[in-house]
């Protein structure tokens, strides 16, 4: 009972850095683990016993600071005082959460769907009554869509997704080539699954990359094969660097099999040029490369670059390049549906060896179905009101939603990308794309030194700070990969009160510059991957910056 007490008021933020209350360091956990440890011997599941790749697994994005978050919810719930009024979390996209609304058609489909007694209910509009019982029609279900569907999922929302992709890229899709999921993450699982088979099969992940890559690659025991983004260019996919960590994997043994393309970008919100995008196509089809398209924002574009999915590319090339293997992925979590725990999305499949296909779907068989309500959403997502086919005012309605979402996102991303250039110390590409920005932190070498002390990453440090301080819930770069001797955070732009989500990004402004007074530039050491204006401890407190001038 004692040590569950201990841990019980121990915070996550204190035993995992030391950050808080107790001061409680990593070496003192070590030797309270060892105690508990003696405790929880008897047990079948246990920390020798864990399977090694669960173990190797990260997530960054629902880590410890998350943790913490969740920590302070609740101490505030019970009256502590925090030095901010609300926890706001950045860290994730997840749309909802954060205040933006849903479209009313898509919640009345599924609402009728799942409860068809609805389909007499007068506060239900006559557009979404009909396409509920088209949908419904489809699958001959007297009591709405709760039953198993066919693995792949429901044939109605296929052809709806099929109808889509054929509009989107002006090349033809084969039904048989899609596969629902539950949600983009869920077909990805599955396409690692059957790609690695043996720990010298490799992926190649773009680094800054999305956590689910290189956790997914440690559980199923393969080689991540990374490949940088370059910073400077506005994280543009640099091709001299893609070949020589190719062959480095080669030279090492590596089988590297497929690579990951996150367009538009995921931390770092770019949108890839068609000429890059016809760059990665032509280097895996002279190295037999799988392309694994993950574009599940591909509706957020907020800058001059156009999306362009690569199924597209690779056919608009023509051939060979166009006998490309590729399986691209999109969700109903982002755009501007937002529907993330509904976990709707899919996979179209390109190109794939018809047995190697069979395999795929003996795989999503082992699963039985994707859930029926994320399936309905992906064909809400793909089959929107039309003018001609739905009513004005439906039309009209759905219309006035879009551009209240869109509009949010894009005048926050411009005001997110604005905002943090003003910070001294932070330096943000354009936010193009996506939900996020990816901004350079030029830490001190005291606070790096601070940071090694505790036992975390200095950006880390940077983001436990900022949450302690302001509220605002982040994720350190480190939790994606980033080059070394570099430090970043990822903070999204999903704030729907564009009022409160300013007066956050000043209240952030205030933290750094009570940061960087607290860990001062120290005479005599190295500045890291310094090219803006950086505080020193007498500057930070008349609130100066001092240009640094791109030394190092």
């Amino acid at each position: 009972l004692f040590f569950f007490f201990f841990f019980k008021q121990k915070t996550a933020y204190e035993i995992l850095s030391g950050l808080v209350g107790s001061e409680m360091c990593i070496r003192d956990r070590v030797s309270t683990q060892s105690t508990w440890g003696l405790l929880m011997q008897d047990k079948v599941l246990n920390k020798d016993t864990i399977g090694k790749n669960v173990k190797n697994a990260e997530y960054a994005i629902r880590g410890y600071i998350v943790q913490r978050a969740d920590e302070i919810t609740e101490q505030m719930a019970k009256g502590q005082k925090m030095p901010f009024k609300k926890l706001l979390y950045c860290n994730i996209g997840n749309p909802l959460s954060l205040g933006q609304p849903t479209y009313t058609f898509d919640r009345e489909v599924v609402a009728c769907c799942m409860n068809p007694i609805l389909l007499d209910s007068p506060s239900i509009s006559v557009d979404a009554k009909d396409r509920a019982k088209t949908l419904l029609k489809s699958v001959d279900y007297p009591h709405g869509l709760g039953a198993y569907t066919s693995s792949p999922g429901l044939k109605v929302v296929r052809e709806s997704i099929k109808r889509y992709i054929e509009e989107r890229d002006g090349y033809p899709c084969d039904i048989n080539n899609l596969f629902l999921a539950n949600g983009a993450s869920d077909a990805v699982q599955t396409i690692f699954t059957v790609l690695l088979t043996d720990p010298k099969d490799g992926i190649l992940i773009p680094i800054p990359q999305y956590p689910l890559y290189s956790a997914l690659i440690s559980l199923l025991n393969g080689t991540p094969v990374p490949y940088y983004l370059n910073e400077s260019k506005g994280w543009a996919l640099d091709m001299e660097d893609l070949s020589a960590n190719y062959k480095k994997a080669q030279d090492l043994g590596i089988k590297v099999k497929a690579i990951v393309v996150i367009n538009p970008g995921n931390p770092t919100g770019q949108v890839m040029s068609k000429k890059n995008l016809e760059d990665i196509a032509k280097f895996c089809y002279e190295h037999k490369i799988i392309i694994l398209a993950d574009e599940v924002y591909q509706k957020n574009i907020y800058g001059s670059t156009p999306f362009v999915s690569m199924k597209k590319v690779i056919h608009d090339l023509g051939a060979p390049w166009n006998t490309c293997e590729l399986v691209s992925f999109h969700s109903t979590s982002k755009g501007f549906l937002g529907e993330c725990g509904l976990r709707g999305g899919y996979m179209e499949l390109d190109n794939i060896d018809p047995y190697a296909q069979g395999q795929i779907l003996k795989l999503r068989t082992i699963t039985l179905c994707p859930n029926t309500v994320g399936q309905l959403t992906a064909e809400l997502m793909t089959n929107p009101p039309k003018e001609g086919v739905n009513t004005p005012a439906c039309v009209e309605l759905y219309k006035k939603e879009t551009e209240l979402i869109y509009g949010g996102l894009k005048k926050r991303s411009k005001l997110l990308t604005e905002k943090l250039n003003t910070i001294p110390g932070i330096k943000a590409n354009e936010l193009e794309g996506a939900m996020y920005s990816f901004p350079s932190v030029f830490l001190t070498e005291s606070a790096i030194k601070a940071a090694k002390a505790k036992g975390i990453a200095p950006d880390a440090l940077y983001c436990c700070e900022a949450l302690e301080e302001t509220g605002i819930v982040m994720v350190p770069g480190s939790g994606f990969k980033q080059r070394e001797g570099t430090f970043h955070f990822r903070i999204t732009n999903l704030i729907f009160q564009t009022e409160e989500f300013d007066v956050a990004l000043d209240a952030f402004k205030e933290f750094n510059k009570k940061f960087f007074a607290k860990y001062p530039q120290l005479i005599g050491l190295t500045l890291h991957n310094c090219n803006c204006l950086l505080y020193t401890s007498d500057a930070a407190d008349e609130g100066l910056g001092v240009d640094l001038g791109g030394r190092r």
